[in-house]
């Protein structure tokens, strides 16, 4: 997966790369960086299809292997991108800025439940995978594990349900409340142009891992991310 960190200064204009091979990434993000910012670069970008500038080429020390390819996504079928991170890493934000740049203004799915963590644009819905952990906040507490644990988590339905999206067809998702820390009822989620899954677990089944065309790693330092829960 790409490894992509907030910079002061992001190019702008997405692109791809591609290595003959190897699964095509995504290369730079045009975004302006968060108030607490992290020191490394980033490196990626998305398809001239989604951008109103052409791509340029972009190589960077740590990701040019070889040859150099500007890829165009078709449009004729859900594409979808998997975003890893640690809690406190800026997830959220990031997925905003990123649903800003395919175009139209993120809300959550008309007549459904206010408590939602699913996001949808024009082109885009952003699913947060916290809606598919297994257990309720009470029943993590009580088998004494966090919900980085796979064993909270079901992934069975997270696979059906990105395959199901990718797929062209409509699911019925979980909703995990954040605030009573329950799991609500389903919402029906339909199958956009793109689709994003964030959370901590998006490549960890292999399954899910495999119907990704882009995957990001999100990385800030441990002093940002403790920064940012205490406040």
């Amino acid at each position: 997966p790409l490894v992509f960190s907030y910079s002061s200064s992001c190019a702008a204009g997405p692109q791809f790369e591609s290595h003959p091979g190897r699964k095509t990434r995504l290369i730079k993000m045009a975004c302006p960086a968060p108030t607490t910012g992290v020191h490394r670069s980033s490196s990626l970008s998305l398809a001239s299809k989604f951008c109103a500038k052409p791509p340029s080429t972009f190589s960077s020390r740590r990701t040019r292997r070889g040859p150099l390819v500007i890829c165009a996504v078709s449009l004729n079928k859900t594409v979808v991108i998997g975003l890893a991170a640690d809690s406190g890493c800026g997830k959220s934000t990031f997925m905003r800025r990123l649903t800003s740049v395919f175009g139209g203004a993120a809300e959550p799915p008309k007549g459904g439940n206010p408590d939602s963590n699913t996001l949808i644009s024009d082109t885009t819905t952003v699913i947060c995978l916290d809606d598919y952990h297994s257990l309720d906040r009470h029943g993590r507490k009580e088998k004494a594990v966090t919900a980085l644990d796979p064993k909270a988590n079901n992934f069975d339905l997270m696979y059906e349900h990105v395959k199901a999206l990718k797929e062209g067809k409509p699911v019925m998702k979980p909703i995990y409340n954040h605030v009573s820390g329950l799991l609500d009822p389903p919402e029906e989620i339909l199958p956009p142009k793109i689709l994003v899954i964030e959370g901590l677990h998006p490549m960890f089944d292999s399954r899910v891992r495999d119907l990704l065309d882009f995957s990001i790693y999100l990385d800030i330092s441990n002093e940002v991310k403790f920064a940012w829960k205490i406040q």
